[in-house]
């Protein structure tokens, strides 16, 4: 009889510790943010441990987000967000030596506005309470968006100007970030 209280007691609590795939994601969002803005100022004060553990969790956390992206997947939206990913972790680490808040600012406004289409897309598609998190002001009419469902990104219908699917050009500069999402 204790027994299988025990049991129920711990079942209820690993029930209430699952985490949603898309909470998940939306989780790294929050925290890469965190730590880019915790790099500023550890430049912006010249604080180089502050700077340096800040940076190097950023990095790790989209290392992460990077490699969350299936590896079969080759749709277009999963190559673009490869490689956002792979020239943001390019540019981070040279701020270390540069000093370069406007990289870092930069790379802080790509993650924003992902994290703002993923709370748009795929927060509403699995039914994840946003909590605390606020709108990154994404959602305009002038692009296709992206939507990076649980498993894997596809390419999503503009809402308000045509039900088709479109496609943007991703483009990326790897030297300076320069990527239109």
């Amino acid at each position: 009889m204790v027994g299988q209280k025990v049991l129920d007691a711990y079942r209820t609590t690993e029930k209430q510790a699952e985490i949603q795939p898309a909470k998940l994601i939306h989780m790294l969002y929050e925290r890469v943010l965190v730590h880019l803005e915790l790099a500023e100022e550890g430049i912006l004060e010249q604080t180089p441990k502050k700077r340096g553990e800040n940076l190097g969790k950023a990095i790790a956390i989209i290392s992460e987000l990077q490699a969350s992206i299936k590896s079969e997947d080759h749709s277009e939206a999963a190559q673009f967000l490869r490689g956002l990913y792979g020239a943001i972790l390019m540019e981070l680490p040279k701020i270390s030596v540069s000093q370069d808040v406007k990289v870092l600012r930069q790379a802080r406004t790509y993650l924003e506005r992902l994290k703002g289409i993923w709370e748009e897309t795929a927060m509403r598609e699995a039914n994840v309470e946003l909590g605390s998190a606020k709108n990154a002001g994404v959602g305009s009419d002038d692009g296709a968006t992206v939507v990076a469902s649980v498993a894997s990104p596809i390419i999503a219908p503009r809402v308000k100007k045509r039900a088709d699917y479109e496609v943007c050009s991703p483009q990326m500069a790897l030297g300076g970030l320069s990527v239109s999402i």
